[in-house]
């Protein structure tokens, strides 16, 4: 898995409720760094699982599932973002 706060590679199978990042220290067991987490949305998908207050940080949710999609820190989001709008109305160079 990713962690999605700085993009460090979590090379466990498992996420335990307590696991830290060795990078950034953030907690991992959380709904932020969960493939069911709809980040648009700012939910969970799951319709069977109780509501989290902090979604950023460390929980106890039983459906946990390490999101391994592509990382997305605070730096790599604002790099895509200036991308996208980049490539939309095609700005070239600084």
């Amino acid at each position: 898995m990713i962690c999605k706060h700085c993009g460090s590679r979590y090379p466990g199978r498992t996420v335990g409720f307590g696991i830290l990042c060795e990078k950034c220290g953030e907690y991992l067991h959380t709904c932020f760094n969960c493939a069911l987490y709809n980040s648009n949305a700012e939910r969970c998908r799951s319709h069977t699982t109780e509501a989290v207050s902090d979604r950023r940080g460390r929980n106890y949710c039983e459906e946990f599932i390490p999101d391994t999609r592509t990382a997305a820190g605070p730096d790599s989001v604002k790099d895509k973002i200036a991308d996208d709008f980049k490539t939309l109305f095609r700005v070239d160079g600084e």
